[in-house]
C-alpha cells in the first residue's frame, strides 16, 4: 500500500517513453559516427589496398549517408528539414559521380 502512494504511473511511462527516444537518437548518432568514418578511411583504403575498392566504400558510405539524413529529415521540424534534405539531395549527386568514376575505371 505505501509503495503505491509513491509510484505515479503517468511519470513513469513518460520516463520510459524519454529513454526509448534517447536510445534510438543514440543508434541515429552511432550510424551517423560510423558513415562518416567511412567516408574518411576511404582515402586511406586507396593508398593501401585500391583506388577501385575506396570509390566502392566511398559510395556506399554517401549512399547510407543519403538514407541516414533524408530519414533523418522526416523526424525535424520544416526549416531543418527542408535543408537537410537539400544535403541529401547533394550526398546523392555526389554519389553518383563517385559511381561514374569507378564505372569508367572498372571499364577502361
Amino acid at each position: 500500500m505505501g509503495d503505491e502512494l509513491f509510484r505515479n504511473k503517468e511519470r513513469q511511462e513518460a520516463e520510459r517513453a524519454e529513454l526509448e527516444r534517447i536510445r534510438r537518437e543514440n543508434r541515429t548518432n552511432l550510424k551517423a559516427l560510423l558513415l562518416t568514418l567511412a567516408i574518411v578511411i576511404a582515402p586511406f583504403l586507396a593508398l593501401l589496398v585500391s583506388l577501385d575498392f575506396a570509390l566502392g566504400v566511398l559510395a556506399a558510405a554517401l549512399a547510407f549517408s543519403t538514407w541516414l539524413t533524408w530519414k533523418v529529415a522526416g523526424d525535424v521540424g520544416p526549416v531543418l528539414a527542408s535543408r537537410l534534405r537539400v544535403v541529401a539531395w547533394m550526398n546523392l549527386a555526389l554519389m553518383l559521380a563517385v559511381l561514374l568514376v569507378l564505372s569508367l575505371r572498372l571499364t577502361a
